[in-house]
This record gives structure tokens, sequence and C-alpha cells, in this order.
């Protein structure tokens, strides 16, 4: 297990939790394209595919996450997204990992975790390069996180999606109201 000096009480390295994933779409089994958006989401791909070779792209299974190292001209965001619908792949320019034990870190308050801002602002201090900066896997391990107990992690979890299904309903409720 990596300690670090000066580590805040209680946060632990994220790299004593995540593996890299490195699966090919070689046989052409999965054919959904994907790319990752600085909104942390999985979007359509607008790549322009016809003749492109999609056995060297890499499969990303439910459960996964994938990154974008490069950050420049993200608009101050790093694109990273945790999937949960069916797989799909993406450009092997992505990085692609999993978390190793999923009773130690539960997978979506990670992604909670990436998604605040303090994330993307550390990511971009972190990233290093001239014309293309880069966020490398080396540096994502170094992020240092709070890790609860994992009922804890999930009750934040839990709290979390249902304070955001409120508000979609709220939002469909005022939609309706309007039109």
């Amino acid at each position: 297990m990596v300690k670090v000096v000066g580590m805040e009480k209680g946060y632990k390295i994220l790299g004593n939790y995540i593996r890299l994933v490195d699966e090919r779409n070689k046989n052409l089994a999965v054919t959904k394209l994907l790319g990752v958006s600085i909104s942390k989401k999985f979007i359509p791909s607008i790549a322009n595919i016809v003749g492109t070779d999609l056995s060297n792209y890499k499969i990303v299974r439910t459960g996964q996450f994938a990154y974008g190292p490069v950050t420049s001209r993200n608009g101050e965001k790093i694109s990273i997204a945790y999937l949960d619908e069916e797989d799909c792949i993406i450009s092997s320019s992505y990085t692609v990992f999993e978390v190793e034990n999923k009773e130690e870190l539960d997978p979506e308050y990670l992604m909670l975790w990436f998604s605040r801002p303090e994330f993307d602002r550390y990511a971009r201090y972190k990233s290093h390069g001239s014309v293309r900066e880069i966020f490398d896997w080396n540096e994502l391990c170094m992020v240092e996180l709070p890790v609860p107990d994992i009922e804890k992690q999930r009750k934040i979890v839990k709290a979390y999606k249902t304070i955001t299904d409120r508000i979609d309903l709220k939002q469909k409720i005022n939609d309706n109201l309007v039109a």
C-alpha cells in the first residue's frame, strides 16, 4: 500500500483501489461506439469511422471507467465517465480502468468524487506538457480521496441519487406546466 507524507487524515491513495484495463475489440463483437464528454458522461461518438479498423478500439465493460488523459482545451475539466449501461468501444486514446475490489470502494462513490470541481482543478494542476497537457495514469493513481467504509459510501450514493431523481421529477413537472 502506497503512503504519502502529509496526506489528510482518512484519505487514501486511489492507485491502491484501481487497475488499468486494456481489452481490445479484436473480434469486432462490440459495435456501440461512444466518447467521453467533459460533462463526465459517455456520449455517442461524432467520429467519422467509415473505413476505420475498429479492432484496435478499447472495450469498456459495464462498471468500468474511461478518461481522456489530454486536458488541454477541455474548459478546465477532465473527461472521465463511469459506464452504467451496455458495453461499448472507445478510441484507443482513452484510458480504461476499474475498481479492483467493489467491497472496499464503490465505483459510483468514486464517480461522485470525480464529478467534484475540486477534482477537475486538481487534475488540471497536475497535468504536464506544453501544447498537449496530460493527466496521466500515474497522476490519477496518486489522487487522494476519503474512503469511508463501504456502507457509508453506499449511503452517500443512495442519498445523491435520491436528490437527483427528485430534481429530475420536478424538472419534468415544470416542463409539463410550461407546455
